[in-house]
């Protein structure tokens, strides 16, 4: 798909933070990103539809008869993907088998066209189905009988914790239906729980940066902030205690917006005014302190929600430490390579696809690692949509 990405790559070099209207422009290329409809439409192509893209009845029949001839009873709402209806997760497996997609494919399609979440969640009874099918090529009707075969869910209650690397690599070790049904009904108590690497990775990462001699501490002790009085000199004010820094005073300080003019949004901890200046698929499940909160108690979360905490985090780790090791926010031009590696990996290690610049929320972060102050131009961004949102609404 190098043509969508191509256009969204432009603005990621011809945008600087010092231009004039630098947050106009940066808002801008919102415009840029594409609905899942036209991700579709582009998909469609690619896998064999020759009509014309703006004739609504063809595009829903070419996708009807992939279904019908993969023996599926098409979803109703096919249509109304073409007029903005979201589209829900367990339908985006049912179009990857009806296409005959294969694992790979799969993880590109969640990736590419859907722009959301993980993939497979291979802690979930179904979806671990879905992960061993259509890497094997086995059909939605397999995967149905499989299910049928199996108990809805299992029982785990203690013992240790299960990673989604591990169950992955025991279901590619098998190749037919009745090793899986076996393998499914001997480890039925594995699939209970999700997210358990994505979890301790950022709980992980909030430590380094939210504990009590964390990277917030540090960075606030040794490096200029937004926050501090430019008039007098005077350092804005920033405590941790024995158990680090505040949840809500930590995400403030993540992106150094000032308490006190947050306050003025009349929004209860949170940013939901600033975030309305962008995207929807930025601003859906944006990281967030009750998320934050629900996460370190091990509660559950959206896919969504985790994955955009697992980027944040990350990115503010990997810069800030960088900062306080150099004394400045400056970057050198191989450090935003090696930041997107880190995302990559944390992200890949815990069964969520890789960054892409198509994705509204992920721009953000290669706009700011290409700059040459990333975790400054990050939080610059941050505060001038604050300020923007203050001057119209106060």
């Amino acid at each position: 798909m190098p043509d969508y990405t191509s256009g969204l790559q432009v603005p990621l070099d011809s945008i600087s933070f010092e231009d004039d209207d630098f947050i106009g422009k940066l808002l801008e290329v919102a415009r840029l990103f594409r609905p899942f409809s036209e991700g579709v439409d582009e998909f469609i192509r690619e896998h064999g539809f020759a009509g014309d893209l703006s004739d609504i009845n063809a595009k829903v029949a070419f996708i009807r008869a992939a279904f019908e001839k993969a023996g599926m009873a098409p979803p109703r709402e096919i249509r109304e993907w073409f007029a903005g209806q979201p589209v829900k997760r367990d339908t985006v497996f049912q179009i990857c088998f009806a296409i005959g997609l294969d694992g790979f494919e799969t993880d590109e399609f969640f990736r590419r066209v859907y722009t959301r979440e993980r993939s497979f969640d291979c802690h979930q009874l179904q979806e671990a189905i879905y992960y061993f099918c259509l890497n094997n090529g086995f059909t939605w009707a397999d995967a149905l009988d499989v299910q049928s075969r199996l108990p809805l869910t299992g029982d785990r209650v203690s013992g240790e914790a299960v990673y989604t690397a591990s169950i992955i690599g025991e279901l590619n070790g098998l190749t037919t239906k009745e090793e899986l049904i076996a393998y499914l009904t001997e480890n039925i108590d594995k699939f209970s729980g999700s997210n358990v690497t994505a979890y301790d990775t950022i709980r992980r990462l909030w430590a380094m940066a939210a504990g009590p001699d964390g990277l917030l501490m540090r960075e606030h002790e040794r490096l200029p902030s937004f926050l501090d009085d430019a008039a007098t000199g005077e350092r804005s004010r920033l405590r941790a205690g024995i158990a680090g820094v505040k949840p809500w005073d930590a995400y403030l300080a993540i992106l150094q917006l000032d308490k006190n003019d947050v306050k003025q949004l009349k929004s209860e901890r949170s940013i939901r005014p600033i975030l309305k200046k962008l995207h929807a698929g930025a601003q859906d499940s944006f990281p967030d302190r009750q998320g934050i909160d629900k996460i370190l108690r091990g509660e559950h979360v959206s896919y969504e929600r985790v994955r955009k905490w697992l980027v944040l985090l990350t990115f503010y780790v990997f810069w800030a430490q960088k900062a306080v090791k150099d004394g400045n926010y400056d970057a050198l031009p191989e450090d935003a390579n090696r930041c997107l590696t880190s995302m990559n990996k944390h992200l890949v290690d815990a069964g969520y696809p890789e960054m892409y610049v198509g994705n509204p929320y992920d721009w953000i972060f290669f706009y700011a690692a290409k700059s040459e102050s990333p975790l400054y131009v990050f939080r610059f961004i941050w505060n001038e949509l604050l300020t923007e949102v203050l001057e119209e609404h106060l």
